[in-house]
C-alpha cells in the first residue's frame, strides 16, 4: 500500500513537470488553420446618397422635392385633399379615465387670534413670576380628602347592592311557591270524577 502511494506521488509530479514545459513551448508552436472555418470576405460598396435617404426621418418617406411646374401642381393637389380628408373626419374623442382622480386644491382658511384683549404688557422672559405660595407662621386648617370618607361610599354602595339582590332572591322565592300552590289546585280539580 505504501509503495502504490509513492509510485502515485512521482507520477502526478512527472505529469505537473510535463505540463508546465508544454506550456512554457507553446509560443514556439505554430497553429493550423483549419480550412472549413475560413470566411469568405466580400467586397460591399454603399452609397452616401443612399444611407442620407434612409436616415432622413424628418420628411415623409413618400415626399420628394418637385423639380418641374407639373410636379408642384401634383403636390398642391395632393395636399388639398390631405386637408379636405382630415376636415371631414373629425378627431375622435379621447376619455379621460383619471380626470377625477386629480387632486382639488383648496387654501387652508387662516385663522388669527387676537391676544392683546387684556394683557396691559408682553410678558418678558426676565419677569419672575412667583408660583410657591407664601406660608405664614399661623396654624391654618388643613383640607384632606383622603381617608375614610371614600371608602364609606365604596362600602355603602356594596351594602346597597347585596339588599338589592336579597330581595330579589325574595321575590323569586315567593313567585316559585306562587306557581307551586297554583299547580296544587289545579291537580285537586282535575281529579274529580263523576
Amino acid at each position: 500500500m505504501v509503495v502504490s502511494l509513492l509510485v502515485n506521488k512521482i507520477k502526478h509530479l512527472v505529469l505537473f513537470f510535463v505540463s508546465v514545459f508544454r506550456r512554457a513551448l507553446c509560443c514556439f508552436r505554430r497553429r493550423r488553420r483549419v480550412s472549413v472555418d475560413s470566411v469568405p470576405l466580400t467586397h460591399v460598396v454603399s452609397n452616401p446618397k443612399d444611407i442620407e435617404e434612409n436616415w432622413a426621418w424628418d420628411e415623409k418617406p413618400d415626399y420628394s422635392e418637385p423639380k418641374t411646374v407639373q410636379d408642384h401642381i401634383e403636390l398642391y393637389r395632393k395636399r388639398k385633399v390631405e386637408a379636405q380628408q382630415q376636415a371631414e373626419v373629425p378627431p375622435e374623442e379621447r376619455l379621460d379615465f383619471f380626470e377625477d382622480m386629480a387632486p382639488k386644491i383648496t387654501k387652508q382658511t387662516k385663522v388669527f387670534i387676537n391676544t392683546d384683549r387684556g394683557a396691559p404688557e408682553a410678558p418678558s422672559r426676565l419677569n419672575l413670576i412667583d408660583a410657591v405660595p407664601v406660608v405664614s407662621g399661623e396654624l391654618q386648617e388643613w383640607e384632606e380628602n383622603s381617608g375614610w370618607e371614600g371608602e364609606t361610599l365604596d362600602w355603602d354602595a356594596q351594602q346597597a347592592l347585596r339588599e338589592k339582590r336579597r330581595q330579589d332572591r325574595e321575590k323569586r322565592l315567593w313567585e316559585q311557591q306562587q306557581k307551586r300552590q297554583e299547580k296544587m289546585n289545579r291537580a285537586l280539580g282535575a281529579r274529580i270524577s263523576t
